[in-house]
């Protein structure tokens, strides 16, 4: 069962964020968007009664799915949108908190304004060829 959160997280909520928040325009942004909230409804379900997907330590599906915790307070800030709201989705708000906060974890992220940089610049560049190609 691991394998297929950790395949969903790759194949499923990572594509559909990217690309309805970084690469889409438009209607097949919206529709991108709409479906990333499903992903992410469907982990926020998965967690109920949980504290980590691991329950009470971190297991495969927490690192397979950690990039969340990381990438997702990015892309929030470099397209200027929340997209883990902690009203909507506060289970999954509390597991990337608890997830970031681990001292194994917290050690070893990259920079965070290294991060956005690279991200804002890719965004940048994205919105640019978009524009172009029209």
């Amino acid at each position: 069962m691991a394998r297929f959160w950790a395949k969903f997280g790759n194949d499923k909520v990572a594509t559909s964020i990217f690309q309805g928040f970084f690469l889409k325009e438009g209607k097949e942004k919206k529709e991108a968007m709409v479906e990333a909230m499903k992903h992410l409804q469907f982990l926020e379900d998965k967690l109920k009664g949980k504290r980590l997907f691991g329950r009470e330590r971190i297991g495969f599906v927490d690192l397979a799915l950690g990039w969340l915790a990381n990438f997702i307070s990015i892309f929030e800030e470099v397209v200027g949108l929340k997209i883990v709201d902690e009203d909507k989705f506060p289970l999954l708000s509390e597991w990337m908190k608890e997830f970031s906060d681990s001292p194994i974890i917290k050690d070893n992220w990259p920079p965070q304004d290294k991060m956005i940089a690279k991200f804002h610049a890719l965004y940048d560049a994205t919105i640019a060829a978009a524009a172009t190609s029209k």
